[in-house]
């Protein structure tokens, strides 16, 4: 692996890595999820009629937020933008409500999502650049680290299936990975009072970007926000009064946002499925554990609930991608036994065994992809002998940790999970490269005997 990453670095011209900005990485990325997209979009789906909906040569999904968003656009027409709505239909929310702006400008067409799409994965991969610059520092070799981790981030196969359809992911990734950014950023305790505000705002921005997807995922966020507060409280993570403030207040506007949503919808029931209320079964037995704030207990059936839900759908239509069916939680301690497991599954589901067991394209693609997870996951061991313990790695391990397993334990069907999970779990993929780099670096350092990274000041265990 050293002697891989070595020649695709001396292979990569290095006067192109020194050129590399955000800003025509940007373009880069832009285009390439545009034509990617575009094919996807426009020649794959339409040769698989297996994916369509009856009577569309769209899947499922885009045929339903398609149609809604052109509903939408036509009451916009007739009665003007006082119709526009944000979630103007259960489950569906800005892929619906954005997409519908464009056709009223620019004609009904589902294309237009393409471009969408395509302009925020682009920037999400900006900022899984500027992230693993957070943790590396800047210079060539820690600039190619972090560019071939964004470039994994945009070039996996399996990232066309929202790129190239009328879906959350996109946007949503976007604004996880920029409220990543903008904690890190806080906690560096490197910014002025003119650049705190710049980050406040690009945090409030992600939190609209959130919210305006799955606003469910905010209640998450909202979890991440209060251990990153409380590690700060412990002296585990940098703290100063400043710093603190901001975090505070980025809480707050987190729990004010979640009001304003729940209070936005005029249905009680597209008011549940906002508030993540609508994934719950209510038939299913459940047993209130008395020791736990009744609050707290009431996530935990959601979670476990949803599981259940899932479970009846896939058995329903017989799905192959379920597993752990016969895993259906009655109380918050089978949740908890269950965490480990459901862990292990978020992260590294489907498994090896079961890469090659049907040939065609998805399984190929899957097993691919996969394949690469794991030997990146590798270089998240190599924290360890290396004793690099620093602040951002904890972070971005609570950021992609909590919602892996929380997704783990709700979802128990492989495809879905494969989606939703995505960026958390190329956060963790960034973090194994940057480990890659580190060994490389280190084992250079005591052969040639000459720093390629400035490990010191960047990567120190009390950072």
């Amino acid at each position: 692996m050293m002697r891989l990453f070595e020649g695709l670095y001396s292979i990569s011209i290095k006067s192109m890595i020194n050129k590399i900005t955000p800003l025509n990485l940007w373009v880069l990325f832009f285009f390439y999820s545009l034509i990617c997209g575009i094919f996807f979009f426009e020649f794959l789906i339409p040769s698989i009629p297996s994916l369509h909906a009856p009577g569309s040569a769209l899947t499922p999904d885009s045929t339903t937020f398609n149609e809604v968003a052109m509903k939408l656009a036509n009451d916009i027409n007739l009665h003007g933008w006082t119709s526009w709505k944000l979630y103007p239909a259960v489950a569906a929310s800005g892929q619906s409500s954005y997409l519908a702006i464009l056709y009223v400008f620019f004609g009904m067409h589902p294309l237009y999502a393409v471009p969408f799409n395509a302009f925020f994965h682009a920037f999400s991969g900006i900022l899984i650049y500027l992230i693993a610059l957070e943790l590396l520092g800047v210079n060539n070799f820690s600039k190619f680290t972090a560019f071939l981790s964004a470039s994994l981030f945009v070039v996996f196969p399996s990232a066309m299936t929202w790129v190239g359809q009328i879906h959350k992911e996109a946007c949503l990734s976007t604004g996880l990975l920029l409220a990543l950014w903008g904690i890190m950023k806080i906690l560096s305790n490197k910014t002025g009072r003119y650049r705190a505000i710049s980050i406040f705002c690009a945090l409030i921005l992600s939190l609209i970007l959130i919210a305006s997807m799955k606003p469910y995922i905010l209640q998450i966020l909202s979890v991440v926000i209060l251990i990153v507060i409380a590690l700060q409280c412990m002296r585990i993570f940098p703290s100063t009064m400043f710093s603190v403030g901001m975090l505070i207040a980025f809480f707050l506007s987190t729990i004010f946002i979640l009001m304003l949503v729940n209070r936005y919808s005029d249905s009680s029931y597209i008011s549940n499925w906002l508030s993540g209320e609508s994934f719950m079964v209510h038939n299913y037995s459940w047993k209130r554990t008395d020791y736990l704030p009744e609050f707290m207990d009431r996530k935990i059936q959601v979670i476990a609930s949803s599981r259940v839900g899932a479970i009846s759908a896939g058995e329903a239509i017989h799905a192959n991608s379920m597993i752990d069916v016969d895993i259906k939680p009655t109380n918050a301690i089978e949740v908890f036994q269950y965490i480990p497991r459901a862990f292990q599954v978020s992260l590294l589901a489907p498994f090896p065994n079961t890469w090659f067991k049907s040939i065609n394209i998805v399984s190929l693609v899957s097993a691919l992809e996969m394949i690469i997870f794991y030997i990146t996951f590798f270089g998240l061991l190599f924290f360890i002998p290396l004793r690099i313990f620093n602040y951002k790695i904890f972070l971005c391990l609570i950021f992609a940790c909590l919602p892996l397993i929380i997704f783990g334990i709700s979802s128990p069907n492989i495809g879905t999970l494969y989606r939703i999970r995505y960026t958390f779990e190329m956060i963790l993929l960034m973090l194994g490269t940057c480990g890659w780099a580190i060994m490389i670096n280190k084992l250079k350092l005591g052969r040639l005997g000459k720093p390629k990274l400035d490990f010191d000041n960047k990567l120190d265990k009390n950072a």
